[in-house]
């Protein structure tokens, strides 16, 4: 089996050598597999992917648009949500030393009608970065997703912003509540 993952190996390098396409490795460079290995882990693609189909069912259309990347990209999914002349965007990017980012921006729309005469123009334009949190995937609970989809569908109001506090002062709280239960019995 590791003489096939060689031989396919040997052949992706030498195909990319052959075309030029190999990127020198950088000294400086970030290591982004730890933050890939915990994603895995902690199944978070899938888990908000699953969300993703649940709010389109629910909706009955496709509201919501996903894409997921593969290592060793920095970006490891975006989602899309287009509202009246704007698109949200929540992207997770990876970090360095397994910390990933959640990162909300959005983008307005050119309208239609200037499209026709500025046809080669992109249609978004103007990104603004609206919040961005670090975390630990592994930390990650179907809550704190379930705060992140809010806020993205909501269209980045401040009074559903998730905070980093609020957020693991919520899981504190449902530690020690947990805690006291199992005292008290």
């Amino acid at each position: 089996m590791s003489n096939n993952i060689k031989a396919q190996n040997d052949w992706v390098n030498s195909l990319l050598t052959q075309q030029n396409l190999v990127q020198p490795k950088k000294e400086n460079s970030v290591d982004l597999e730890p933050c890939w290995a915990q994603i895995e882990e902690s199944r978070m693609v899938e888990r908000m992917g699953q969300m993703v189909g649940d709010i389109n069912r629910a909706a009955g259309y496709y509201m919501l648009e996903l894409q997921d990347f593969l290592p060793p990209q920095r970006t490891i999914l975006s989602i899309r949500f287009s509202k009246r002349y704007a698109e949200y965007v929540l992207e997770i990017v990876a970090r360095e030393g397994g910390v990933a980012s959640v990162v909300f921006h959005s983008l307005s729309k050119v309208f239609a009608f200037w499209e026709h005469y500025f046809g080669n123009q992109s249609r978004l334009r103007k990104p603004s970065i609206s919040f961005q949190l670090d975390f630990h995937p592994a930390e990650i609970l179907d809550d704190d997703l379930q705060r992140w989809f809010s806020y993205l569908l909501s269209g980045f109001k401040n009074k559903l912003k998730p905070h980093a506090a609020q957020q693991i002062f919520g899981k504190e709280c449902k530690g020690y509540s947990a805690a006291a239960r199992k005292k008290s019995a």
